[in-house]
C-alpha cells in the first residue's frame, strides 16, 4: 500500500513540517512506498466548486508563471505525489487537517499538537486511525488508544554543538506556540530568536548564558543544552514537572523547568546524558514507525476495513 503524506513545503524552523517529510522519508527508507502531497494542490470539489476551482488555478498559476517550486529537503527520499497516487492509499493528515481534502478512503491523522487548537472547530471522519506525537498532544475522547505514538527526532548535530567553551553573557528566549503567554525574565540583553535559521540560532546559543522557552514542548530547548546554554523552560501553572517530563517519553535531561536553583542544578548536572537519549529515543523511533506501518496496514488492508 501507498502512504501520502499530505503537507506543506519544507522548512528548516516549523518542527510539524519538518516530522511530516521526515515520516515519509523514514518510510521509503525501510522499504515502503510513501509520497507527499502539496497542501496547496487541491481536488475539484463540485460542492464548494467555486472555490475549489479558485484553488486549483491559483496552484496552476503560481506553478507555470511564478516558478513557485515545492521544497523537499535534498538528503531525504520525499518525492511528490500524482493524482493516479491516490487510489487506495493511506493519507496522512496532520492534526490541524479538517475534512478529507483528498477524499481518501483510508485516513490517517497524525496529532501534532492538540486537535482543535489552532483551527476550531476541527471535523474528523469515522473509521479512522490516530497517533499523537506526544502525550500532551493526544485528545483520549478522540483517540483512546494510548498505544498510538509516533515520535520522530532530529538531532540536527552537525549544526548544534558546543563551541564556545568560555565567558557567555546575556540570554535569548523563545515563543513559538507560547506566543501571547506573559514574558517573566528580564529582556535586557535578551534576544528573542523566533524566525532565525537553525544556524544563527546555534550561534547564539554559544554566545548567551541562558535560554528560555515560553513553549514547553520544542526541540530548541534541547538544543540550547547541547550549545552549552542553560536551558529553562517557563511552566505553566496547570501542568506539573513529572508531567511536562514524561510527555514526550524522555526525561527531559539538561533542562529546567523553571528558574528555581534546583532545576538549574538539574538541567547542568544532566546535559551529558542527552546525546546518549537522543540515541534511545531514535532506536524507539525504529519500532514506533514499523509499528505504525503494521497498524496501518492492518486496518486498511483489503478485508479489514
Amino acid at each position: 500500500m501507498k502512504f501520502i503524506v499530505y503537507t506543506s513545503g519544507y522548512n528548516e524552523n516549523i518542527g510539524g513540517i519538518i516530522v511530516l517529510h521526515q515520516l515519509c522519508h523514514e518510510l521509503n527508507s525501510m522499504g515502503e512506498s510513501a509520497y507527499l502531497w502539496q497542501r496547496d494542490k487541491s481536488l475539484l470539489n463540485r460542492k464548494k466548486l467555486v472555490r475549489s476551482l479558485y484553488q486549483m488555478i491559483k496552484y496552476y498559476i503560481s506553478k507555470i508563471l511564478f516558478q513557485n517550486k515545492f521544497k523537499t529537503k535534498k538528503d531525504w527520499i520525499t518525492p511528490l505525489a500524482s493524482f493516479r497516487d491516490l487510489k487506495g492509499a493511506i493519507v496522512i493528515y496532520p492534526e490541524i487537517i479538517s475534512d478529507n481534502p483528498l477524499r481518501a478512503k483510508n485516513v490517517v491523522r497524525w496529532f501534532l499538537n492538540k486537535p482543535g487548537l489552532f483551527k476550531n472547530p476541527i471535523n474528523y471522519g469515522k473509521n479512522e486511525l490516530y497517533f499523537y506525537y506526544s502525550e500532551a498532544f493526544n485528545d483520549e475522547k478522540i483517540n483512546p488508544n494510548s498505544e498510538n505514538r509516533l515520535t520522530l527526532v532530529t538531532t540536527m548535530d552537525n549544526i548544534y554543538k558546543q563551541t564556545n567553551f568560555d565567558e557567555r553573557k546575556g540570554t535569548c528566549y523563545l515563543m513559538r506556540k507560547g506566543k501571547g503567554r506573559k514574558i517573566v525574565h528580564d529582556l535586557n540583553n535578551s534576544i528573542l530568536i523566533d524566525g532565525m535559521s537553525h544556524l544563527e540560532i546555534a550561534n547564539i546559543f554559544n554566545r548567551v548564558e541562558k535560554f528560555i522557552s515560553y513553549d514547553l514542548y520544542t526541540l530548541y530547548s534541547h538544543y540550547a543544552a547541547l550549545c552549552g546554554c542553560t536551558s529553562i523552560v517557563v511552566p505553566e501553572s496547570n501542568i506539573s514537572e513529572k508531567l511536562w517530563r514524561e510527555s514526550h517519553g524522555d526525561k527531559k535531561y539538561g533542562i529546567a523547568y523553571g528558574f528555581e536553583n534546583e532545576q538549574i542544578a538539574y538541567a547542568k548536572n544532566t546535559k551529558h546524558n542527552l546525546w546518549k537519549e537522543f540515541e534511545q529515543l531514535k532506536s524507539e523511533q525504529l519500532e514506533m514507525i514499523k509499528s505504525f506501518i503494521n497498524k496501518c496496514k492492518n486496518k486498511y488492508s483489503s478485508g479489514n476495513q
